[in-house]
């Protein structure tokens, strides 16, 4: 299992890195018939922009391999539109297939609710894919309130509706 503490800012190195585990999780998502993301719609590119404004974090296990990312914004308007107010808004939290079961998620939630904190900020939110029970459990178990769905931006394809969450920090 890997060791406390170990996310840190993703660099340009990383990008391909990260587009590549989306497009695994997706074609896992793909081929479990889950309707949330389509292989290719979130290219290195993209990623790469992201990581030059210090949105991108990543950990590696000790060989260097990638196991787990995540994006942290502090304004989503394309996802909340006039509901938009500053915030920890998670996004691309994903877990290397190989890496399920050891909390990876959990613990990455929690480094978002530190750097959300550490930022002066006490709110957190992110959104889900409304058609997806299991991760809208799973936020919920983690603290966060669904409070409404929404369309999904047209760039994404995956699916048409997201829940839009949310969690006060302390």
């Amino acid at each position: 299992m890997p060791e406390a503490a170990p996310m840190i800012v993703a660099t340009a190195d990383d990008a391909e890195d990260i587009a590549k585990l989306r497009d695994r999780l997706a074609r896992w998502m793909v081929d479990n018939g889950i309707n949330q993301w389509t292989p290719g719609e979130y290219p290195a590119s993209v990623v790469a922009e992201e990581v030059t404004r210090g949105e991108w974090f990543v950990w590696r296990d000790e060989t260097r391999s990638l196991i787990a990312v995540v994006r942290v914004v502090w304004r989503d308007p394309e996802f909340w539109g006039a509901d938009d107010a500053e915030a920890g808004y998670i996004h691309g939290l994903m877990v290397a297939p190989e890496w399920r079961g050891h909390d990876l998620g959990g613990r990455i939630i929690q480094f978002c609710t530190d750097y959300t904190l550490a930022n002066g900020i006490t709110r957190q939110r992110l959104d889900t894919a409304a058609n997806n029970p299991v991760l809208r459990k799973y936020y919920t178990a983690q603290g966060f309130t669904e409070l409404r769905e929404a369309p999904l931006p047209p760039q994404f394809r995956g699916t048409t509706t997201v829940v839009l969450m949310e969690k006060m920090l302390a």
